[in-house]
C-alpha cells in the first residue's frame, strides 16, 4: 500500500509539475540594461518643462526629438503606454484575463504582427523608422530606470511595436468594432473602440465627437486667420490627449497633442500652419456571408460559383489566470479572398475594411506635422494612410480648408454596400482605393470659414459655399447627421459677416441647444403630457421655464440634461430607456441630492480631479461639449465629466503671418501622478473657458523653464 501510495505521490507531483510548466507565464526577450542605456546616451535630446510641467523637446534630429519627447512622455503617462504596447502585440489577455481575450483574437484574425513584420522595410521610410525607434528607445530608458512600473515581459520595446499600435488601433476610430458588433455574442464582444475606452468610470457609451473651426482674413474683424483645434476625447485612458511640444534642427517644430504610444503629434500647429480633426463616419468596411462546405469545421468558401480552400493558420495567445500563470489558448484563423473571416454561431462572415495591415499612418502624421505650407501639408494628406477623420486646416498666409478625409474602397456602384453582402461575387471584392481627390473637401471658400463637428460634410460653411452631396458617390456611405453643435456653430457664423477673436472663442464654448435638437425635441415632448404624479408635474415646470442653456448658472439643465442622457443617450440618439422613466428618475434624484429639482448645473455638473472640483459650463453635444455621469447625482450627489472637450488650442496668425498660441488641458501635464503639482493645475484655467500662452522657440520657453534635463546623459 505505502508503494502505491508513493507512486501515486510521484505522478501528481509530476503532473503538477507539467501543469506548472505548461501553465507558466514565458519571461519574454532578453536584454540588458548597459545596452539600453548606451543606446539612449547616443540621442541629444532637451526637455525643458515650463511653469505648466508641459513638455518641450529640443533635439538636433526628429529622432533626438522623438526620443526627448518619448522620455517625458512615459514620466508622465507610463502605465498607460505600456497598456498600449501591450495591446500592440496582442498580449493583453496575458496580463488582464479572458475579458479582454476577443482583441487578442482580433489581433491575430488581422494579422497585425506580419503586417508590420513583412512591410517594415519596403513600406516605411528611413526617417520614420528613425522616430519611431527613438520613441521606443526612450520608453526602454525609463522602464530600466524605473524597473517596480514595468510588468514582466514587457522589454524590451521596439519600433515595430510602435508601428503595430497604429495598425491595430486606427481602424477603430471610424467604430471598426460597431460595424462588427452584431456579429458577436454578447461574451465575445472586444472592448477596442477609443470610444469606449472612458477609464475608471467603465461607461459603454460612445463620445464619437469633436469640434474644429477656421476663419479667413476675409471674414476676420481684423484681417487675422484663426485655427481652434477642440477635439472631445475621453479625460484618462488610451485614447486621453497628451500635450507637447517637439523642435528639431531638421525642420520640426510642432505643438499640438497625442495619444499614448504615439511618437508624434497626432494634431496640432506649427509656426506655418495647423489642423484640427474631428471623428468621421465613412463606410470603410463591407461584411460577407460565406456560404462553406461545413459550417462546424469550413474547409471551403463557395466564389463563383467554385469551391475555395480557407488559407488557415492559427492565433495563439495567453489569458492570465493568477500570478504568473497564464493559461495558453489557440483558435483557428481563416482567410477568404475577402479578407479575415469571422465564425459565428448565425454564419460565416469575411469583413474588408480600410486599414487592414496598413503601416502608413505614421507617416503621414508625421509629414503633416512637418509641412512648411498649404502644398506641403495636402500633398501629406493625399497619402490617404490615415484612414479617417474630417480635417479643418489654417495657415499663415490665409489658407483654410474642410476636408472628409477617408481610406475609401474603390467600390462598384449598385449594391447597398451598407448591407451584408453575398461572399460568392468575387465583383464585390474590391482591391483599390479611391484617391483622396474624390472627397468631399472645401478650399479657400468665399464665405471664408469652415467648421466641422462630426455632421455630414455637406453642412460646413455658409449655404452658398458648401459641396453638393449630387457629387458624390453613393458608395461613399457619408453620414446625414446633424448634430446640435453644427447646428448652433451655423446658426453663429452664418449670421456674423465680421468674425472678431472674442466672439470666436464665444462661438467655440457656446452652451445652448437648438430647438431643432434632439434634446430639446424631447423637453417639448415631456412639458406636452400630463401627469399624475406632483413630482413630475413640478419636474414639467422646471422643464417649461428652461431656455435650452448649459451654463453653470442654469436651472434646468441638471433636469433636462440627465433625463435626455438617460433616456437617449450621451448623443440623443438611442432610446436607451423610456423617457417618462428617465424623466421621473432624474427628479427623484434631484430632489433627494438638492432639495429641489433645479439646482444650478455648475452645483451638478463638476470637474473633479484628486482634490479639485470645480464647476463647469457645457453639456453632451453642445459646442462646450462636456459628457459627465448621468447617474453620478445619485451615486455621490454630482457629475464628474469623463469625456468632451479636452486639449483645445487656439492659432491666431496676424497680417504678416505672425503666430500667437495658446491652449489649454483639461487637467494637466501630469496625467498619473496625483502629487505632481501639475496633475491639475489646468482645471481652474479649464472650468473658467481661459487659456495659457503656448511658446514655440526656444527663447520663449526658457524664461518659463521649471526643469531643464537631457535624459539618457550623464551628468
Amino acid at each position: 500500500m505505502k508503494t502505491v501510495l508513493k507512486i501515486l505521490a510521484v505522478l501528481i507531483l509530476v503532473v503538477l509539475i507539467t501543469g506548472g510548466v505548461y501553465l507558466w507565464t514565458p519571461s519574454g526577450a532578453e536584454y540588458n540594461e548597459d545596452e539600453i542605456k548606451a543606446v539612449a546616451s547616443e540621442y541629444d535630446a532637451r526637455i525643458i518643462r515650463d511653469n505648466f510641467g508641459v513638455a518641450h523637446v529640443f533635439g538636433q534630429t526628429d529622432a533626438d526629438a522623438s526620443f526627448g519627447f518619448g522620455y517625458a512622455h512615459a514620466e508622465d503617462d507610463w502605465t498607460t503606454i505600456q497598456d498600449v504596447v501591450i495591446a500592440a502585440r496582442g498580449m493583453s489577455a496575458q496580463y488582464k484575463g479572458k475579458s479582454v481575450a476577443p482583441q487578442d483574437y482580433l489581433y491575430d484574425l488581422f494579422k497585425v504582427h506580419e503586417a508590420v513584420s513583412e512591410k517594415y522595410d519596403t513600406e516605411v521610410r528611413d526617417d520614420v523608422k528613425a522616430v519611431a525607434k527613438g520613441y521606443a528607445d526612450a520608453l526602454n530608458l525609463y522602464a530600466v530606470e524605473h524597473p517596480e512600473a514595468v510588468l514582466p515581459a514587457v522589454l524590451p520595446i521596439t519600433e515595430q511595436d510602435v508601428l503595430a499600435g497604429f495598425t491595430w488601433a486606427t481602424p477603430f476610430f471610424y467604430r471598426l468594432d460597431g460595424y462588427l458588433e452584431e456579429l458577436f455574442t454578447a461574451e465575445d464582444k472586444p472592448n477596442v473602440s477609443p470610444w469606449q475606452q472612458t477609464a475608471e468610470l467603465d461607461l459603454p457609451d460612445a463620445v464619437r465627437g469633436s469640434n474644429a473651426f477656421a476663419v479667413a482674413p476675409s471674414r476676420s474683424a481684423d484681417g487675422h486667420t484663426r485655427l481652434i483645434l477642440n477635439s472631445h476625447q475621453p479625460m484618462t485612458g488610451p485614447y486621453a490627449w497628451y500635450e507637447a511640444h517637439m523642435v528639431s534642427k531638421e525642420g520640426m517644430n510642432i505643438a499640438g497633442a497625442t495619444f499614448p504610444g504615439v511618437p508624434i503629434i497626432a494634431q496640432g500647429v506649427n509656426p506655418n500652419l495647423g489642423w484640427a480633426q474631428t471623428v468621421n463616419r465613412p463606410d470603410l468596411i463591407d461584411i460577407y456571408a460565406l456560404e462553406v462546405d461545413d459550417f462546424d469545421n469550413p474547409a471551403q468558401y463557395k466564389l463563383d460559383d467554385e469551391w475555395q480552400d480557407f488559407e488557415k493558420t492559427e492565433s495563439e495567445f495567453r489569458v492570465n489566470l493568477f500570478g504568473p500563470f497564464s493559461l495558453p489558448v489557440k483558435r483557428d484563423v481563416l482567410w477568404s479572398e475577402h479578407g479575415p473571416v469571422l465564425s459565428t454561431p448565425t454564419g460565416h462572415y469575411a469583413i474588408r475594411f480600410s486599414g487592414l495591415q496598413g503601416v502608413g499612418a505614421l507617416q503621414q502624421w508625421f509629414d503633416m506635422g512637418k509641412a512648411t505650407n498649404m502644398t506641403e501639408w495636402r500633398d501629406a494628406v493625399a497619402q490617404n494612410n490615415v484612414l479617417s477623420f474630417n480635417i479643418v486646416y489654417g495657415d499663415k498666409d490665409g489658407n483654410i480648408g474642410e476636408v472628409y478625409n477617408a481610406k475609401m474602397p474603390n467600390r462598384i456602384e449598385g449594391p447597398d454596400w451598407e448591407d451584408i453582402l453575398p461572399g460568392d461575387q468575387s465583383e464585390l471584392i474590391w482591391t483599390d482605393f479611391r484617391p483622396l481627390s474624390d472627397m468631399p473637401q472645401i478650399w479657400n471658400p468665399e464665405c471664408g470659414w469652415v467648421f466641422s463637428a462630426n455632421a455630414t460634410p455637406f453642412n460646413v460653411t455658409d449655404p452658398a459655399c458648401n459641396n453638393n452631396r449630387e457629387d458624390f458617390s453613393e458608395t461613399f456611405g457619408i453620414e446625414d447627421r446633424i448634430t446640435n453643435r453644427s447646428r448652433r456653430a451655423l446658426e453663429l457664423l452664418t449670421n456674423d459677416e465680421s468674425i472678431s477673436r472674442e466672439e470666436l472663442l464665444r462661438y467655440r464654448a457656446d452652451t445652448r441647444y437648438d430647438p431643432q435638437s434632439d434634446l430639446m425635441r424631447l423637453v417639448v415632448d415631456l412639458v406636452s403630457r400630463s401627469y399624475d404624479e406632483p413630482i413630475l408635474e413640478d419636474a414639467k415646470e422646471v422643464l417649461r421655464n428652461w431656455d435650452g442653456d448649459t451654463d453653470r448658472s442654469s436651472r434646468g439643465a441638471a433636469l433636462a440634461v440627465i433625463t435626455g442622457t438617460r433616456a437617449l443617450g450621451y448623443e440623443y440618439k438611442e432610446n436607451e430607456m423610456d423617457p417618462v422613466e428617465a424623466f421621473r428618475q432624474s427628479a427623484e434624484d434631484l430632489r433627494l441630492a438638492f432639495g429641489r429639482l433645479d439646482p444650478e448645473w455648475g452645483e451638478v455638473n463638476r470637474l473633479q480631479r484628486g482634490e479639485t472640483d470645480l464647476p463647469l459650463d457645457g453639456a453632451p453635444d453642445v459646442l462646450r461639449a462636456i459628457y459627465a455621469n448621468r447617474d453620478g447625482v445619485a451615486d455621490s450627489g454630482s457629475m464628474n465629466a469623463f469625456a468632451g472637450d479636452t486639449h483645445i488650442m487656439v492659432a491666431d496668425w496676424d497680417e504678416a503671418g505672425e503666430l500667437d498660441l495658446v491652449s489649454i488641458h483639461q487637467y494637466g501635464a501630469a496625467t498619473l501622478d496625483a502629487d505632481n503639482p501639475h496633475y491639475a493645475d489646468q482645471a481652474p484655467l479649464f472650468s473658467e473657458g481661459e487659456y495659457k500662452a503656448m511658446p514655440m522657440t526656444l527663447e520663449s520657453v526658457l524664461p518659463l523653464a521649471e526643469r531643464d534635463y537631457r535624459p539618457g546623459q550623464t551628468e
